[in-house]
């Protein structure tokens, strides 16, 4: 019943996160309290796991980006990717993937240096059997949201 209504507030809220519940009912046509209780359940079942910045990363400090896909030995994925989901220093993104390789992971860098000691250190982990790394040349999209309306 409320599928389409949650479906619009998620959208609205990944345009504006800062939002006020009126602003949101305003727009969607419904009353706040809807808006208010829809969103404690949206919370409640994880769909929305929190609210946040979308923060430019080379205006931080961190003007490299880099891509890398990782290829685990046997079944060392999952210690893998709970070792890398660790690491707050660098990587933004770990995803385990389909394909010749295990696992992609995005990293942002202040410089080459710590970029170069990264892929060292993955490519001396011993679950790591070899990566590919690429730097990404020009961001065109990133932090996008997608359009849910069906």
């Amino acid at each position: 019943m409320y599928k389409d209504l949650d479906r619009r507030i998620v959208e609205y809220l990944q345009k504006d996160g800062r939002a006020s519940l009126r602003q949101i009912a305003r727009h969607l046509g419904v009353s706040t309290a809807t808006v208010s209780h829809r969103l404690r359940e949206l919370e409640l079942q994880g769909v929305i796991r929190g609210y946040k910045a979308l923060v430019d990363y080379a205006k931080l400090g961190y003007p490299i980006t880099t891509v890398t896909l990782i290829k685990a030995r046997g079944n060392q994925i999952p210690s893998i990717v709970a070792e890398l989901q660790q690491n707050d220093e660098h990587l933004t993104h770990v995803y385990e993937i389909t394909g010749e390789f295990d696992i992609l992971v995005i990293g942002k860098f202040p410089d080459q240096e710590s970029m170069n000691r990264e892929i060292k250190r993955l490519l001396s982990h011993p679950a790591i059997e070899r990566t590919n790394t690429s730097i990404v040349l020009a961001v065109a999209k990133e932090e996008a949201p997608i359009g849910m309306s069906r």
